[in-house]
């Protein structure tokens, strides 16, 4: 996240002020409470509606005007809560000066950026842990994925988790896609991936949908080819997986999935035969796959790709889609943990949960 950007991105959230201002200075002047009542609806479907397309749909359009769109999308979010704290207040009729709601909504925007932009950097250290009958000793490994860089995250706030998963010391590293994306220059690419396999223990990686920047031409064109992509990987040391298994220990096998999006992606029966008697961790970047996940029959496997929606209120649509969002689920025979992601799909913006990435222990049962 350059100077540049960051000044493009104040100058976004200033404009969706603007335009928001002169709305709700309008939407005062209406007198009737139930068409109040429905215009707020409407600006919070029209809210919804905005960061769902800024999440889930790629389109040229969109990515050229992405950050004038969130500007927009903070400007409703913050108007919306201006209409509940003026709704309340013409309970106790009190009146207000005449630019109190401008006011109250440079306010809201304000607090609603700052905490947003702030939260898109801070990246946390979850625990979690797993214990199974396979296992004859305690094993520790670190899980990361949608670090999207040279996208949003800075630089500092890698640096910095990447410290913290050293010091942690686990026996190994899965990268669970989308490390890069289609912002990402070659240069950051290289970079990025040089300091992943300057880690102390073996790091492995999967595709993610983003990687390989497939969608490059929405923005003026890939940055880097697939053949420099996987050079750069490999050349780093990390260990790339794709519909493959690898022993790491007697006890302990890894499966590394090409992404869904990719249509080289092998079915679960034409995977290679995994050792008997082993306890099977599955690395894949997408978590929908369910049937996958039942046929595959690992005993754990890691996911990301949905950033736990990270813009309200995309997470709670996806739960009521019946995705698997965020977090644990149980699928079959399989535990699924979905990772909110340690960087943000372009945005330096995230008011859903937080950035993070996992310190798994596994322990005998």
């Amino acid at each position: 996240m350059t100077p540049v950007k960051y000044i493009e991105w104040i100058a976004a959230v200033l404009a969706g002020f603007a335009v928001m201002a002169v709305i709700g200075t309008l939407v005062d002047k209406i007198r009737n409470k139930w068409l109040k009542v429905l215009v707020f609806v409407i600006k919070f479907i029209a809210m919804t509606g905005l960061a769902f397309l800024m999440i889930a749909w790629a389109s040229p359009f969109l990515w050229k005007f992405a950050y004038p769109l969130m500007g927009i999308y903070i400007a409703l979010a913050a108007d919306c809560f201006c209409d509940i704290v003026m709704f309340l207040l013409s309970f106790r009729k009190k009146k207000t000066g005449k630019y109190f709601r401008a006011i109250l909504l440079g306010v809201f925007i304000l607090l609603y950026t700052v905490y947003g932009t702030i939260n898109s950097q801070i990246i946390r250290e979850d625990h979690l842990s797993y214990s199974s009958d396979k296992l004859s000793e305690k094993h520790t490994f670190v899980f990361l994925s949608d670090l999207h860089y040279g996208s949003s995250q800075t630089r500092k706030s890698f640096e910095d988790a990447l410290k913290r998963i050293s010091a942690a010391a686990p026996e190994f590293v899965l990268l669970g896609g989308d490390i890069c994306d289609e912002h990402t220059e070659k240069e950051e690419m290289q970079w990025v991936f040089e300091q992943l396999g300057s880690l102390d223990m073996p790091v492995y990686y999967i595709y993610g949908n983003h990687d390989r920047q497939d969608r490059g031409h929405y923005i003026g064109g890939k940055k880097y080819t697939e053949e420099e992509f996987e050079q750069a990987i490999l050349n780093s040391g990390v260990i790339i997986l794709k519909d493959d298994f690898v022993q790491f220990s007697d006890e302990i096998v890894l499966l590394g999935r090409e992404d869904s999006s990719r249509s080289s992606r092998l079915s679960v029966k034409d995977l290679p035969a995994r050792p008997e008697g082993t306890y099977v961790i599955s690395v894949d970047h997408s978590p929908y796959q369910n049937e996958d996940i039942r046929e595959t029959g690992a005993d754990l496997q890691f996911s990301g790709h949905t950033h736990a929606g990270q813009i309200f209120p995309i997470r709670a649509l996806y739960t009521l889609a019946g995705l698997n969002v965020v977090y644990d689920y149980r699928i079959g025979d399989t535990d699924l943990y979905v990772s909110p992601g340690i960087g943000n799909w372009y945005y330096p913006f995230r008011n859903e949960s937080h950035c993070s990435y996992a310190v798994v222990d596994l322990i005998p049962e």
